[in-house]
Parts: structure tokens; sequence; C-alpha cells
């Protein structure tokens, strides 16, 4: 066998090497983490749907202040408002 094929047998070796590492520990963490990655992802839609539900209280509240007709109805809604 010639340097040139040791070389070569060397660097595919070596080369397959992280592969090999890679698809074990991509293996280990999905056999691992398989629930608490579920448990990540309902936090997750959780917090995105208590996000929107503040953002549409905010957006109901500034719709009601611009459409007051008084400064003190303006203060009724924002007192309201804080109560909820």
């Amino acid at each position: 066998m010639s340097e040139y094929d040791e070389s070569r047998k060397f660097a595919n070796k070596s080369a397959a090497m992280p592969n090999e590492s890679l698809e074990k520990g991509k293996a280990a963490v999905e056999q691992s983490a398989g629930v608490p990655l579920e448990n990540i992802r309902a936090l997750n839609v959780k917090m995105i749907d208590m996000a929107r539900a503040n953002a549409e209280a905010v957006f109901d509240l500034a719709f009601q202040i611009v459409t007051a007709k008084t400064p003190s109805d303006i203060i009724e809604l924002w007192s309201e408002h804080a109560r909820n």
C-alpha cells in the first residue's frame, strides 16, 4: 500500500468519525429529551397565547381610549383596565 493510499484511508476514517459521533449524539438527545422537548413546546405555546391575549387587551384599551367621549371616560376605562 502506497503512502498516498494510507493517507487517503486515514483521511476517510478521520472524516467519518465526526459524522458517527454526531449521529450517536443526535440519537442520545432524541431519546433523553423527547419528553422535556414536548414540555418546552407546550410552555412556548402557552406563553405565545398569553402574549397574544395581552396584545389584544392593549389594542382593545387603546381603541376604547381613542373613541372615548370625555376625559372622565378615559380615566374610568384606564381604571377598569388596571383592575382587570
